[in-house]
């Protein structure tokens, strides 16, 4: 069985842990489940479907095959947060390089606002508030997120606080004037989620 790449490397993570027999039947119910999903909600629109297939719907399905399998919730979101957190390890020392060699650090909030619209943009379901901003910072809040909303559709909203992480994450330790100032999200039970990334001189 070809597994989604999500689901593969969160039950990898979760074999450190637990037998290896388990750790198969996880993946297995996952994957089913994640297909199941897939057919529930084919009326997705694209740009939704860069966030529900890559992310959303593996990350129900794991979590579901978790507790199946008698793991308790905060284990399973842990095991689903810590694939996040390496996946962000493994790709925070190129965006750093870049910055540095390229001499980018000054330019980043304003791409970060840019890509932040398009790949996070209102036709996946995304609402905005733009606050008054000051210097050179991208500051803005979602105030609707469907990774919130699909999550708790499907009854596990708590597994919503595990995406927030990768965030800060990724962006919390880019260049030492580059300063990231995200301090709630709706994941983690804040009324909106407030992105600040302010260039420092």
């Amino acid at each position: 069985m070809k597994y989604q790449k999500m689901i593969r490397a969160v039950c990898d993570i979760a074999e450190e842990d637990v037998e290896k027999n388990k750790a198969m039947r996880i993946s297995e119910a996952a994957q089913k489940r994640y297909e199941e999903l897939l057919i529930e909600n084919a009326g997705d629109s694209k740009a939704l479907r860069a966030h529900t297939y890559k992310r959303i719907y593996p990350g129900i399905a794991v979590y579901e095959a978790f507790r199946a399998e008698g793991i308790e919730c905060e284990k399973a979101v842990w095991y689903i947060r810590e694939y996040f957190q390496r996946f962000a390890a493994l790709y925070v020392p190129h965006l750093q390089r870049a910055i540095k060699v390229f001499g980018l650090a000054k330019r980043i909030p304003k791409l970060f606002m840019k890509i932040s619209q398009q790949s996070f943009g209102t036709d996946a379901g995304f609402v905005y508030e733009f606050p008054e901003s000051h210097g050179n910072e991208a500051r803005f809040n979602i105030v609707h997120c469907p990774y919130m909303e699909t999550c708790r559709r499907y009854g596990c909203p708590e597994i919503t606080q595990a995406f927030c992480d990768e965030d800060d994450a990724g962006y919390g330790n880019l260049h030492p004037k580059l300063k990231w100032g995200r301090t709630k999200t709706i994941g983690r039970g804040g009324d909106c989620c407030n992105f600040l990334l302010e260039y420092r001189d």
